[in-house]
């Protein structure tokens, strides 16, 4: 259950759901990387891979608070409100890319 993408499910639905999660974001990311790039669309290349590494981050640090608890997992997930906001989503967008990007 996917709860339509949202991140506001309880910890232990998250917490159940985070290993198949995983594993889905690195056979992506693997598929994606043998993708070869042209020249001309290495600036959009560049902005993929750099909000790649922002979510894996924000990937991170939801897993750690998500095994510190449900009031860790929920402060985790209200500070990540503000990621609309951060440099890397941005420039995803700047370079054109749908907000549907963002669930790679």
């Amino acid at each position: 259950m996917t709860h339509g993408g949202s991140l506001d499910i309880p910890v232990a639905d998250y917490l159940a759901q985070q290993p198949a999660h995983a594993k889905l974001l690195s056979d992506f990311d693997a598929q994606l990387a043998r993708v070869p790039v042209p020249a001309a669309a290495k600036g959009k290349a560049d902005a993929f891979a750099t909000y790649v590494r922002f979510a894996d981050q924000l990937d991170a640090k939801r897993l750690v608070a998500a095994h510190h608890g449900a009031a860790a997992y929920a402060a985790e997930i209200s500070a990540e409100k503000a990621a609309p906001d951060s440099p890397a989503i941005t420039a995803l967008s700047a370079a054109g890319f749908s907000d549907s990007c963002q669930a790679r």
